[in-house]
């Protein structure tokens, strides 16, 4: 089969990059506003040589850009593609402004009319298909307006005719073996008559999802207790904050799955997935919840593991930088987990990736049993 092109807006770290290119596309151009992710994404690029087995960006193209400023003419020159030679379009716009975590100001925040640009850049290249990811809160703002009126566009080309047949669906991530719970919507979009269905569920939630034979959801214990206590000279980003007694105190007295009624984060419960990952706004850094069995808040290198993403895959800043990063990116299989779904019923591809093989291409180690 030959290549399948694709070009990541939004790239963030590149979570939502390593999920599509594990499921089988070819990405030729990550691009984001933000240095540090590029940084990120550009490091782990240049650090292939290392890992051969792992050549995750190998043909990407990085670039720090401000979509507003980025033409499509710019985009395809630095991707190498022609329009009819891409196959795929993926992203998710800067979420915030949908977030029912943060002010819900919608189109009135200028993060909001992102959803335009990621518009703009799929009408004026025609891809083959695109996947649209967003938080749950994009549903509902101005009562559901302003997503209808989104599904409505980006279904249409430049004058207006279909294009796309669309379909898209909530998500939460740990039905698809993410040991974290996050509710996301994606939207796919596929040149044809036939919409694409939604990625059949691998884990359970619940004992009624467990009885009909889908594997136990992946929790925080699977997926965090493997490494060694922080700080590491080994393993990148696994350093924590340091706490006074009085918060070392709080935490300790926290019971499973209980709130510290000051930071309003929960304490881990070892048995279950993870509480959704918080990025923080932009004047700070987000927090990793509290660790199941330490008085202390779960290091970046912990938060990226309930995160999916392998412990190669290294975050560039200080401090702030590297968590930020890893509560705004896509997990990484749940990321391949929609690829492979695209693959199938776009493509035609027969032999997609299941979730053991995602598991195993991606390198994550710590959840094969």
């Amino acid at each position: 089969m030959k290549p399948l092109y694709a070009i990541s807006l939004f790239s963030g770290a590149g979570g939502f990059d390593l999920g599509i290119e594990a499921a089988g596309f070819t990405t030729k151009l990550c691009t984001d506003i933000d240095f540090h992710s590029c940084q990120t994404l550009q490091n782990n690029k240049d650090a292939v040589s290392t890992r051969p087995q792992y050549p995750f960006l190998s043909q990407a193209i990085i670039k720090q850009k401000d979509i507003k400023a980025y033409s499509t003419k710019e985009i395809l020159e630095d991707a190498g593609l022609k329009k009819e030679d891409v196959a795929l379009i993926y992203g998710g716009p800067p979420c915030q402004s949908f977030s029912v975590f943060g002010q819900r100001k919608g189109m009135d925040d200028p993060r909001g009319t992102l959803l335009w640009d990621y518009l703009r850049v799929i009408r004026e290249i025609e891809p083959t298909c695109f996947i649209f990811e967003n938080v749950a809160g994009l549903l509902s703002i101005d009562d559901g307006k302003v997503f209808t009126k989104f599904l409505d566009e980006i279904s249409k080309d430049a004058n207006g005719n279909k294009l796309y047949t669309t379909s898209h669906y909530l998500l939460d991530v740990a039905s698809y073996g993410v040991p974290q719970y996050r509710s996301r919507v994606i939207i796919y979009g596929v040149k044809g008559k036939n919409a694409i269905p939604m990625p059949i569920k691998t884990h359970a939630l619940n004992e009624a999802e467990l009885s009909k034979g889908l594997s136990p959801a992946v929790t925080v214990g699977d997926t965090i207790m493997s490494l060694p206590p922080p700080p590491s000279d080994i393993i990148a980003n696994h350093i924590g904050r340091v706490h006074g007694q009085a918060v070392i105190d709080r935490y300790g007295a926290l019971a499973f799955g209980e709130r510290d009624s000051k930071t309003r984060i929960n304490r881990l419960n070892p048995n279950k997935p993870s509480f959704t990952i918080v990025v923080g706004s932009d004047k700070g850094g987000g927090k990793g919840h509290v660790h199941p069995y330490s008085p202390r808040e779960v290091t970046p290198r912990e938060s990226a593991r309930i995160q999916t993403f392998p412990d190669f895959w290294a975050f560039s800043g200080t401090s702030r930088h590297p968590i930020r990063q890893v509560g705004n990116a896509v997990p990484p299989v749940f990321a391949a987990v929609v690829g492979t779904n695209l693959l199938k019923e776009a493509f035609g591809v027969k032999n997609v990736p299941d979730y053991n093989e995602i598991v195993r291409r991606l390198g994550l180690d710590y959840l094969n049993k």
